[in-house]
C-alpha cells in the first residue's frame, strides 16, 4: 500500500473558515492503463469530497487532470479546495482505490456567491429496441440504473433539487425538436415548477466475446450505452444530449441468476464503469446548468405582495431580487413562429422565504408593470455574502 502526499499551494484569498474533508474512489485498470485508472479514482473521491463540502459539481471541470508521475491536478484560480493530500493508494484485482482528504472553502461556488440550486423534473430511463432484445434481466437492471441517477442527483443539494419524479420514460429523443413534444414538456415543467427536464435512454447492454489468446481463456464482456438529454421547462426546448458507453469484461457465467441491485455486481468491474458513467453523467448537467440564471413562475398575486415558486430548498433567502419577464412572439415573412422573451424594468424583492415559495415585493411600486399568476420571474441577484476577518 503506498502513501503519497501531494499539497498544492492556495489560490483563493478569501478569509471565511476553511474545513477538511475526506473521500475515497475507485477505478477499473483498463489495459495496463494505471495512470487513467488513478485520475479517475481520484476524481471520483474528489467528487464524494465536493458533496460532503455542499460545493457545485461543476467545480470538476476547473480540474485538469495532468499526465504527470507525481502531481494529481493542475489548479486554476478561483478553485474551492485550497489543498489536498492523497492518504491512500492502493491496487487489488485489476481496481485501483484512492483516498483523499481535501481543504475546501465552503459555499465557494462559480458564478454566483452561493449555490442556487436548478429546479428538475426527472423522468426514468427508456430501453432501446436493442437494449431490450438483448437479455430478459436487463429491465430489471434499467431500474436499478435509475435509481441510482436518481440517488446521484438528489446527493448534490449544491446544484439540484428534484421537483418531481414521473412513472413513465419521456417520448424518444428524435421528438424533442417537434411542436407537440414542446409544448407537453412545458406542461410537465409548468405543473411540477421546476425549470429543467432530464430524461434520457439506454441503447445498449449487449454481451460479446473477448477471443481466448496464447495464456488467455475466453471471457464475456458486456456493453453499456447510455444518452442522457436536458430539456428547458420554459420553452420546451433541448439544451444537451450526452452519450456515455463503456466496455467491460463480464466476470459472472452467463447462467448465474444476479440481483441487479447486489453488492456482487456493483462492485464488479461492469458495475464500478456503470456508476462512474452515471456519476459522470450527472456532472456533466451540473455544468451545463450551473450559470443559469434561475426562472420561477408568479403563483400568488395578493395586493403588493407577490409569491413566486422557488424557496429556500433551492438557496433563496430575503434581499434575492428577481426581473420579471414579459413574453412576446412574432412571425417573419415566411409564416415562421418565434417566441421572445425578456426582462423589464420591473423588480422583484425577497421578504419572506419558504421551503418551495417566496414572498416578494415591488423594489419600486411605481415601475411594476401588471403581474399576473403564471408569469415568468428570473434571479436577477443575490446578496452579496459576509466574510469573517
Amino acid at each position: 500500500m503506498t502513501i503519497l502526499r501531494l499539497t498544492l499551494a492556495a489560490l483563493l484569498t478569501f478569509s471565511v473558515q476553511a474545513e477538511w474533508y475526506s473521500g475515497s474512489g475507485t477505478a477499473v485498470i483498463f489495459d495496463d492503463n494505471r495512470q487513467l485508472a488513478r485520475q479517475q479514482a481520484a476524481k471520483q473521491a474528489l467528487r464524494n469530497v465536493l458533496l460532503q463540502g455542499d460545493v457545485s459539481l461543476a467545480a470538476l471541470q476547473l480540474y485538469r487532470q495532468e499526465d504527470l508521475a507525481e502531481e494529481l491536478f493542475a489548479l486554476h484560480s478561483s478553485v474551492p479546495v485550497s489543498q489536498i493530500v492523497i492518504q491512500e493508494e492502493h491496487e487489488r484485482d485489476g481496481q485501483l482505490s484512492i483516498t483523499l482528504k481535501a481543504d475546501v472553502w465552503p459555499q465557494a461556488n462559480l458564478c454566483d456567491d452561493r449555490s442556487i440550486a436548478k429546479a428538475l423534473v426527472l423522468t426514468p430511463f427508456s430501453l432501446s429496441a436493442g437494449a431490450t432484445q438483448v437479455a430478459l434481466g436487463n429491465n430489471a437492471l434499467n431500474t436499478e440504473i435509475n435509481r441510482r441517477f436518481t440517488t446521484a442527483v438528489q446527493r448534490s443539494p449544491a446544484d439540484f433539487l428534484v421537483k418531481a419524479i414521473t412513472a413513465e420514460p419521456l417520448f424518444a429523443p428524435e421528438q424533442y425538436q417537434q411542436g407537440p413534444a414542446q409544448q407537453q414538456l412545458r406542461n410537465m415543467a409548468e405543473s411540477s415548477q421546476a425549470q429543467f427536464i432530464v430524461a434520457g435512454r439506454l441503447r445498449n447492454l449487449s454481451f460479446g466475446r473477448q477471443q481466448a489468446g496464447l495464456l488467455k481463456k475466453e471471457r464475456w464482456v458486456r456493453q453499456f450505452s447510455l444518452e442522457v438529454s436536458v430539456l428547458d421547462g420554459v420553452s420546451g426546448r433541448p439544451i444537451q444530449s450526452q452519450i456515455y458507453q463503456t466496455r467491460t469484461l463480464w466476470p459472472f457465467a452467463m447462467t448465474t441468476e444476479l440481483d441487479p441491485a447486489s453488492d456482487q455486481l456493483w462492485r464488479s468491474d461492469f458495475g464500478i464503469e456503470l456508476q462512474r458513467l452515471i456519476n459522470e453523467a450527472v456532472d456533466d448537467i451540473a455544468v451545463a446548468l450551473s450559470c443559469v440564471r434561475v426562472k420561477a413562475q408568479v403563483i400568488r398575486v395578493a395586493g403588493s405582495s407577490i409569491t413566486i415558486s422557488v424557496g429556500s430548498r433551492q438557496g433563496i433567502k430575503p434581499g434575492d431580487t428577481f426581473s420579471l419577464l414579459h413574453s412576446d412572439s412574432f412571425t417573419d415573412s415566411w409564416g415562421n413562429s418565434y417566441a421572445v422573451t425578456a426582462e423589464n424594468d420591473s423588480q422583484l424583492e425577497v421578504v419572506r422565504v419558504y421551503p418551495d415559495h417566496a414572498e416578494t415585493r415591488a423594489v419600486k411600486s411605481h415601475y411594476l408593470a401588471p403581474v399576473q399568476v403564471r408569469d415568468q420571474v428570473q434571479l436577477d441577484s443575490v446578496r452579496e455574502r459576509q466574510y469573517a476577518n
